[in-house]
């Protein structure tokens, strides 16, 4: 698993440990928009989400971030994705979700460049990549906000509530700093 351990302002992100999973879950099946943000079109179960985090906790490439309240230790978000095995110049952020009495407060924002310059500096990632359900205009938006922009889209990709949704694939380049 790749580690990140980074306070910023009045947040801390670091990785999800073992004990946490539950509060993983609930976040991941708050609502439908943190359900269209995993890509997923029912409640998942704890044994989904302990599979979910063994297999990036075998992976160098791999990532399961949470963001915490740093007064309190509260979860408030979670971001999931990995290295590009071939390309290590690329990451793909899997799943992206705040909790939502947190959102349209800036801390997505926040956390997406703040991961973004993380990545760069450690592991000189220049590429970042994410997909949304088609359906998912909030996130679409969001990605969009945080200097995304649309790549490719995959029709009919994934069958949610009985219906078939495209796949859109964003991508935000940066610049290095060096």
């Amino acid at each position: 698993m790749l580690t990140l351990n980074i306070e910023i302002g009045d947040f801390v992100f670091r990785d999800i440990k073992k004990n946490e999973l539950d509060l993983v879950l609930e976040l991941y099946n708050d609502d439908d928009e943190s359900m269209f943000a995993t890509g997923t079109s029912r409640c998942l179960s704890l044994e989904d989400m302990e599979e979910k985090y063994l297999e990036v906790l075998i992976s160098s490439h791999e990532f399961f971030i949470g963001i915490f309240l740093k007064t309190s230790d509260k979860l408030i978000g979670v971001l999931k994705g990995r290295i590009d095995y071939e390309h290590n110049e690329e990451a793909w952020i899997t799943s992206f979700i705040i909790k939502k009495e947190h959102r349209n407060m800036g801390i997505g924002n926040k956390t997406i460049n703040a991961f973004m310059l993380y990545m760069q500096k450690t592991y000189d990632v220049k590429r970042f990549y994410a997909g949304v359900i088609s359906k998912n205009k909030n996130g679409i938006d969001f990605w969009i906000k945080a200097g995304f922009k649309h790549v490719r889209t995959i029709k009919n990709y994934i069958n949610l509530n009985n219906a078939y949704e495209d796949f859109i694939i964003m991508r935000r380049e940066i610049q290095s700093s060096k």
